[in-house]
């Protein structure tokens, strides 16, 4: 089969969207296909330099330029929507020729995975995959006081995804005429059939390398207090200062420890919150840490509890079931549309201090049961192998092969 990957983040060197994007066209090869992945020129040395030492001979890739303007625009917030939605036309229009060369069989639009902005591949008047994607979840208002300064940035961001709904002419375009749009929640589902999609369904965005989780779940030695970790970013959508206020109110007879791995913008506030929490003790604040150091980190800890206020879905908790520990987190976005209940324990995002109870709960119950918190961790682990590249790529297959160019006449 001849497909097009359609992935403004492209880079084999980086990870997160980037990543996938790379990932994408390059499983796609395994299966014998024919792939040819348009990108943007900013990642043309990354690409190159890797499959220098990396050569894959039915990978090609179309690298696609803006003109200089709209890359000095790129610095300021509007300029980056800018920038891509003239590269996605650029890219369409490139497409289109080579399309008259190869006759694709399929067109599949990976990155950015974001509704608001479409994709100009629907152009192509060829059979159109589109996403995994999201875009519908938006922070929650009760909640908006975890977001400190950074509540005004929500609303900003809510508006102009109202914008790019109401003027982007590729997203009405994109979600009519694919075969298929892909989403990562609820909220984006609800969206997507509100402007008049077809065809839609739940897909995860994140998937993991096929070797990364242990060939068993592991068994981790017993300890007379509650490992909890939390890995992320530093910034408010996370949802750290939730996560301690939260164990601030777990029952004084549950002995617990707090790791935290990450660094960012809300740094300057940890220390803070750990004293306002009354947490001193009780939580060890390493910052950003190496991999191996995460990775060791899965192995040592009990409990993962990360409560992400607005998120498709965070790589994290595959990483996390992936090594066996059960999950503390919040019912809502991609968690609450892809992951299954039995992982661990998700607590409803209705009211902050409802929540805040629930979460406290979920601790004192994952230290007061330890033969199901280790059943969760196993259903976990279940799980996350199963969100690995190959099968995922096997599954999307399916829709290639059920609408490719071959099979249905556009």
């Amino acid at each position: 089969m001849k497909i097009l990957i359609s992935a403004y983040t492209c880079n084999p060197t980086k990870g997160g969207e980037s990543a996938n994007g790379y990932n994408w066209a390059y499983y796609n090869t395994l299966l014998g296909h024919e792939v040819w992945c348009i990108t943007v020129i900013n990642s043309k040395k990354y690409i190159e330099q890797y499959l220098a030492n990396h050569h894959v001979p039915n990978l090609h890739f179309i690298y696609v330029d803006v003109a200089d303007w709209v890359q000095r625009m790129y610095k300021y917030q509007p300029g980056v929507y800018l920038k891509y939605l003239i590269w996605q036309n650029n890219a369409a229009r490139i497409a289109k020729e080579l399309d008259k060369k190869i006759d694709f069989d399929v067109i599949h639009h990976v990155t950015w995975g974001s509704l608001q902005l479409g994709t100009a591949m629907w152009r192509l008047n060829k059979p159109l995959i589109f996403g995994p994607v999201g875009g519908g979840q938006t922070a929650l208002t009760p909640f908006k006081k975890y977001f400190l300064h950074g509540w005004r940035q929500e609303i900003t961001r809510k508006w102009i995804s109202k914008l790019l709904l109401a003027i982007n002419p590729n997203v009405r375009k994109t979600v009519r005429k694919a075969k298929i749009v892909l989403v990562t929640n609820q909220e984006t589902y609800v969206m997507v059939k509100e402007l008049g999609a077809n065809n839609v369904s739940y897909f995860l965005d994140t998937s993991l390398p096929e070797n990364f989780a242990p060939v068993a779940a592991p068994e981790l030695p017993k300890s007379e207090i509650l490992r909890i970790l939390w890995v992320g970013r530093l910034i408010a959508r996370k949802g750290l200062s939730l996560v301690l206020e939260a164990l601030s109110k777990v029952k004084s007879g549950v002995p617990f420890r707090l790791t935290i791995l990450g660094g960012g913008r809300l740094s300057e506030f940890v220390p803070g919150w750990i004293k306002e929490y009354k947490l001193e003790g009780k939580v060890d604040w390493k910052g950003q840490v190496p991999w191996e150091e995460v990775k060791q980190a899965y192995q040592t800890h009990d409990v993962f509890m990360f409560c992400s206020l607005r998120d498709s879905f965070a790589s994290q908790f595959l990483e996390a079931m992936a090594y066996g520990l059960p999950i503390i987190t919040l019912n809502i976005h991609g968690i609450k549309a892809l992951v299954p209940d039995d992982v661990g324990i998700k607590a409803e995002a209705e009211n902050p201090d409802d929540t805040l109870t629930q979460l406290a709960a979920a601790v004192e119950y994952m230290y007061q049961h330890p033969a199901e918190r280790i059943a969760f961790g196993k259903k976990g682990y279940e799980f996350a192998k199963t969100q690995v590249w190959p099968i995922k790529i096997g599954l999307i297959n399916t829709y290639y092969e059920k609408y490719s160019h071959s099979n249905f006449k556009v």
